[in-house]
């Protein structure tokens, strides 16, 4: 989990997984890094929910790979939580970890919903059986879901798939002293995720998430 990968991402999917919740510091002004977040978060989504090209809303799915997870790091990691720009830097986070890791992170998953036995498969629409490459897929579909104008259900269905992995974490802590420590922190990253993409969705379904 800690090999390095080439550039445009350039992180680790350690250190995304850490970004989750140790933001990278900027030497800004609060009231402008905030200002520019909310900005960009409102430009970028309103650009792919009022395009009628559907190349246009890939191409935003696609956009940290294109010109890397640490520009969308600088824009949008230190907004709050349970705002849009908070919101869509998660929704591209779990994208990035999963795209980067897939096979690890869909076992962490399918172990996750065999031992929750919840709904979190449902609401995330991973395939039955789930393969790495389907998993990736899944996650590409929810982020290309918020640019399709469905943000509440794309944020659903990414918290869904943090509940599971986290599930999933702390099931293979319980069996493996060894590696119980990186497990287990592994398992609250994910779960602090899934809580704050829960609050995004909630807020996303009452018009207030901006």
């Amino acid at each position: 989990m800690s090999g390095e990968y080439s550039k445009p991402v350039r992180m680790s999917t350690s250190r995304m997984e850490a970004a989750i919740t140790d933001p990278a510091e900027l030497v800004m002004d609060p009231a402008d890094v905030s200002a520019i977040a909310h900005a960009t978060a409102t430009a970028l989504l309103s650009r792919g929910q009022t395009s009628e090209d559907v190349q246009v809303r890939e191409a935003l799915v696609r956009f940290a790979d294109e010109h890397g997870l640490d520009t969308l790091a600088d824009l949008w990691s230190r907004a709050h939580p349970l705002s849009l720009p908070g919101a869509l830097w998660r929704l591209y986070l779990v994208r990035a970890v999963v795209h980067h890791n897939p096979h690890d992170t869909a076992q962490l998953f399918q172990k996750g919903v065999d031992g929750l036995h919840t709904i979190d498969a449902l609401v995330a629409g991973a395939p039955d059986p789930l393969s790495a490459e389907g998993f990736s897929d899944v996650l590409d579909d929810i982020l290309m879901g918020a640019f399709d104008g469905e943000l509440a259900h794309a944020l659903e269905r990414a918290a869904a798939v943090a509940t599971a992995v986290s599930a999933g974490a702390i099931s293979l802590a319980l069996s493996d002293d060894r590696e119980a420590s990186y497990l287990t922190s592994r398992s609250l990253k994910w779960s602090v995720i899934a809580q704050e993409l829960e609050g995004c969705a909630s807020r996303a379904r009452k018009g207030t998430l901006s």
